[in-house]
């Protein structure tokens, strides 16, 4: 959001002198999802946390889980196993869920947003109360995967408010399949005219990144080949041979 924001103002560049980094690492997101549970407001939170090691309480109902939860990640894997079950199947052949989900979900910079991460889990959630009420584990691994098309929703919706001009972009490449030729995102391209289209939105918006692959929107196999993040690909009806289908949002 900075980087593509106007910058002619007094102290701009303290601003960017003084940045703090915000990405989200796996033992962080992790951490979230489980200090989320444990303070779920209902009788389900509490088992968790009887469940998952001795939480401490800060008052007002809130409660602070043990460090392992926030920054082990054998204890993550283990407590998340035990929500999700360990394969995205019948066996392993599928993948690990601990490992499947943040590969799936993050972006060219391997980064996953936090609220991408919780809207997913939640619909996977909300699916197997739905269709697998029997399954003996929160999270059903078919919900899984279909979550990814609401998790990939929510983030092309945060990447249209920050990076408008990256969202025009991939929006004209909607029907295609990657991976893409550096030709094919062109002609596509020449044919809606975004050309010119990007350059107004980037010059309204004076400045900002003018390469996709700097925010993490796509990723480069080579010179000359485009490829997509699962979590950006989906909401854009791209597809991907053998890779996650769309779903119903």
């Amino acid at each position: 959001m900075y980087d593509s924001a106007p910058k002619a103002f007094v102290y701009a560049s303290k601003l960017g002198a003084n940045a703090t980094n915000l990405s989200w690492s796996r033992e962080n997101l992790y951490g979230l999802l489980f200090h989320q549970l444990g303070n779920y407001d209902g009788p389900e939170a509490k088992k968790f946390r009887e469940a998952t090691g001795e939480w401490r309480a800060e008052g007002d109902g809130r409660y602070l889980p043990p460090v392992a939860l926030l920054a082990d990640q054998k204890r993550q894997e283990e407590v998340f196993i035990s929500l999700a079950g360990p394969f995205m199947g019948k066996d392993r052949r599928k993948g690990h869920t601990c490992t499947w989900i943040p590969n799936h979900l993050q972006d060219g910079k391997a980064q996953v947003s936090p609220r991408t991460r919780l809207s997913s889990l939640g619909k996977a959630a909300r699916l197997t109360g739905e269709r697998w009420a029997g399954h003996p584990v929160p999270l059903h691994y078919e919900a899984i995967s279909e979550s990814l098309s609401t998790a990939s929703a929510v983030r092309v919706a945060e990447l249209k408010d920050d990076l408008g001009w990256a969202a025009l972009a991939v929006e004209q490449l909607e029907g295609n399949q990657v991976q893409m030729e550096a030709t094919t995102v062109h002609y596509a391209w020449h044919v809606g005219s975004l050309a010119s289209k990007v350059r107004a939105l980037l010059e309204s918006e004076k400045g900002g990144s003018k390469e996709l692959d700097d925010p993490g929107v796509v990723t480069r196999r080579g010179t000359d080949t485009v490829d997509l993040p699962d979590i950006y690909r989906l909401a854009f009806d791209i597809s991907r041979r053998g890779g996650v289908p769309r779903m119903p949002v």
